[in-house]
């Protein structure tokens, strides 16, 4: 535990300690001193028609349609006791999984859900699975509560066992053979924690107590090197969660747990305002930061406090897209260099959901507009548009390239981490629209709800055609006149044309825009406050390429359709598909116009070197190819690239016709997929590209064709930190080795392919072969940055 920890733990044992009969609870107490603006609850605020509603709706329906026996099965068995269904399948299925994350998610969803719409089949279902899991931790015997199992079957409750015994085989995402077992164990813990603060359900808090003395057992006996080892596997928010703990009962015990999962060489730079998060997953950080940011408002620790602060700007502004998600095949590039990851698999969903978890709570801190304005892009754009707005599947990635769609997931099928944050976000859409403070309601989005105001016996009614409509309209309830103030957002993109009226009068001396329209007033039953807001077209380019960028209409992203879906290809998805616009009129309005009789709908005018293309807001675009980031160029510039363009479009297409396979090392999911194994290596990134390098061995299993001759590229770089040598196998034949000299600091990183032809004898019948790469003694792999099985006789 780090020092600072010590002293916080000590003040926490401190006040929590009896004075005059009374027990007081200092997370309260902090949170009291800290908290400015605190989100109206969720129970207090109902949504009303709009696509916000429509998502919630959907959301709902799928809810009551998933069958919790099915997913409390495996942790049914784990326990010894006989399922009542049939588990699920995908991430949730049997075997080394992420098994048992599925319950957690959908605790927190049903609870949720509760609150946002008092309908009592969700709180039946919260009660049940709280019943259920109690059952099944008493048959544990010690607390556990788990689904988990490696690659040998073996019981991750045994693996757990050996974690607290000692013995650590951590990586970024196994831990001792399973698959990032503490972020499962985290969704367990939030879905008790919700089911406890959304219904009211004392077991599930009774439950959750008992898990957190299980991994308080787990962690007691390691010392700190042994925990940073065991932290650099992924480990969810269960920082957050402990903390969380704390906060609900007082106890300092999971502050001091909470301490154990911080993660000192994330958060020590980060806290010294270092952006440290190229090459770094992404949702393994941004839970992390979540957890340090409620550690703050329990405990006032100031380091906690500049590491989350300094990690949300950095996400916000310097490493997401124009529709506010973030990350390429879920992982951080530099910062402020966007434009070599526009195109293919972009901005994982949970990502989105957990950096508006963070937006809510630093409004709450320090009311600051660049939160909501934050919360607004990343909701309307790409939280909206991550579920389909007819049958509610969700995506796992919301791509941003030029020419890519959408991820949806197999709703029955999948339960990826996305199918599971997906559960709980659009439950969460009536959350962070109101805030208050002492004789203040804030007003930061304009969504069509309801919402009682309960401290002040004011209740407010929003009407609004937003987000595609341009005014609001507000209608107050009171049973007794109320001197408060109303603080109205101006966003910074409603421009000059921003307009306010009480009860018809317009309100002058309007702030500047990007800040509150603070309106105090004695206010009574049925006064009316109108809002105009509008919107007018802009671009939003890359910070490192000035001629790749986005299209808003307000704070809405506008995609355009290039086309119906396609079968999905990485490959494919890589290339783009959205045609270059040639125009010499820098103004976006010179060159996309209004649709008629379709507000928020446009077109190109002559400016699409094939057709033109017809924009809209993204979140209205689904099952469609379509493009949100656009190469723009005056005739001048398009006739130095064009030539250079066309070959290289050429040569991608070329490359993919005479491609088997293609795997990019050192990104989570893509190594899953292509059964990654190995001994001593780890994910890298070097110059903006992903690979693995290692001290050992690593493999993966690709798709072979054994009709034809086929070759291995593999991607290789100079960046060895001592003269090494390695061996490149196929099933056992080697088929080539390397050896690359020590790279002197003068030289520059550089990247090179090499073909390795695969024997005829090796591929005989066969459909999918291991490439394996194999350091000799004493020596290392550099880097793999790619892997290609392309026909020989096909070679570009």
């Amino acid at each position: 535990m780090s020092k600072r920890f010590s002293v916080f733990l000590l003040a926490a044992m401190l006040l929590a300690a009896p004075a005059n009969g009374q027990q007081s609870n200092p997370a309260k107490t902090s949170e009291q001193k800290l908290v400015k603006a605190r989100p109206l609850p969720l129970s207090s605020v109902r949504l009303l028609a709009g696509p916000l509603k429509n998502a919630q709706d959907l959301d709902a329906k799928y809810l009551l349609a998933l069958e919790p026996d099915r997913m409390l099965s495996y942790l049914r068995q784990r326990a010894g006791l006989q399922s009542k269904a049939n588990g699920y399948g995908g991430w949730d299925g049997g075997g080394r999984q992420l098994t048992g994350h599925i319950a957690g998610h959908y605790l927190s969803a049903v609870s949720l859900m509760w609150a946002a719409t008092a309908d009592a089949r969700f709180k039946e279902r919260a009660d049940y699975i709280a019943k259920e899991l109690a059952e099944i931790q008493n048959a544990q015997k010690d607390g556990y509560l788990g689904a988990l199992m490696d690659d040998q079957g073996v019981d991750g409750k045994i693996r757990f066992q050996d974690l607290a015994n000692g013995t650590i085989k951590s990586g970024g995402f196994d831990l001792n053979g399973l698959w990032s077992p503490w972020y499962v164990e985290h969704k367990i813990f939030a879905g008790l924690r919700d089911a406890y603060r959304y219904t009211g359900n004392t077991q599930a808090l009774e439950v959750e107590i008992k898990f957190a003395e299980w991994a308080e057992g787990i962690l007691s006996k390691l010392d700190d090197e042994h925990i940073q080892r065991m932290l650099a596997t992924e480990f969810g928010g269960m920082n957050e969660v402990t903390a969380d703990l704390y906060a609900d009962t007082g106890d300092p015990r999971w502050l001091q747990l909470s301490s154990k999962f911080e993660h000192r060489a994330i958060l020590d730079p980060l806290a010294a305002r270092q952006d440290i998060l190229g090459g770094k997953h992404g949702n393994t950080q941004v839970p992390k930061l979540l957890g340090s940011l409620m550690r703050y408002v329990y405990t006032g620790d100031e380091t906690d406090h500049k590491a989350a602060t300094f990690f949300w700007d950095q996400v916000a502004w310097h490493h997401s897209f124009a529709t506010g998600g973030h990350g390429k095949n879920e992982y951080f590039g530099p910062p402020d260099k966007l434009n070599d990851m526009v195109d293919g698999r972009t901005a994982e969903t949970c990502n989105v959901y957990n950096m508006i978890k963070m937006s809510r709570e630093l409004f709450s801190i320090d009311p600051e507009i660049r939160y909501v304005d934050f919360h607004e892009r990343a909701l309307f754009n790409h939280i909206l548009a991550s579920q389909d707005p007819d049958d509610g599947r969700v995506c796992y990635m919301v791509p941003v390239g030029r020419g890519v769609q959408h991820e949806y997931q197999d709703k029955l099928k999948d339960f990826t981490c996305c199918v599971g944050t997906g559960m709980e976000s659009h439950a969460l859409h009536g959350y962070g629209i109101y805030y208050e403070s002492k004789e203040k309601l804030w007003v930061g989005l304009f969504v069509p709800s309801t919402a009682n105001w309960e401290a002040e016996g004011v209740k407010v009614e929003m009407n609004t055609g937003f987000p595609v409509g341009e005014s609001a309209m507000l209608k107050f309830s009171l049973n007794s006149p109320k001197k408060f103030t109303l603080a109205l957002r101006r966003p910074f993109w409603a421009g000059r044309g921003f307009r306010v009226k009480v009860n018809g009068q317009a309100i002058k001396d309007l702030p500047q825009p990007d800040s509150y329209a603070q309106i105090s007033r004695t206010w009574k039953n049925g006064d009316k406050v109108d809002v105009v807001l509008p919107k007018q077209l802009r671009t939003e380019p890359l910070p490192d390429n000035p001629n790749r960028l986005a299209v808003m209409w307000g704070p809405l992203v506008l995609a355009g359709d290039v086309g119906p879906e396609q079968p999905t290809s990485r490959e494919r998805d890589a290339r783009p598909a959205a045609p270059v616009f040639v125009t010499n009129a820098r103004r976006v309005e010179d060159w996309l116009k209004p649709v008629a009789g379709k507000l928020g709908t446009f077109r190109t005018s002559g400016v699409g070197l094939s057709a033109d293309i017809t924009f809209a807001p993204f979140y209205q675009v689904p099952r469609r190819r379509y493009a949100i980031y656009w190469d723009v160029y005056t005739a001048a510039e398009w006739q130095k690239k064009s030539a250079a363009y066309a070959a290289e479009q050429e040569k991608q297409k070329r490359l993919e016709a005479a491609t088997v396979a293609f795997l990019q090392p050192g990104q989570m999911q893509t190594e899953r997929d292509f059964n990654q194994q190995g001994e001593e290596s780890s994910p890298v990134q070097l110059e903006g590209r992903y690979g693995r390098r290692g001290t050992k061995w690593f493999s993966f299993d690709l798709p072979v064709e054994s009709s034809h001759p086929l070759t291995l590229v593999v991607t290789h770089t100079n960046n060895a930190r001592r003269e090494s040598s390695f061996d490149v196998l196929v099933d056992g034949t080697k088929v080539g080795e390397q050896t690359v000299e020590r790279r002197s600091p003068e030289k520059d990183v550089r990247f090179f392919d090499v073909e390795y032809a695969i024997p005829a004898e090796v591929l005989r019948d066969k459909q999918r072969v291991t490439i394996r790469f194999e350091a000799k003694n004493g020596s290392e792999i550099p880097g793999v940055f790619g892997i290609r099985v392309i026909r020989a006789d096909a070679q570009p």
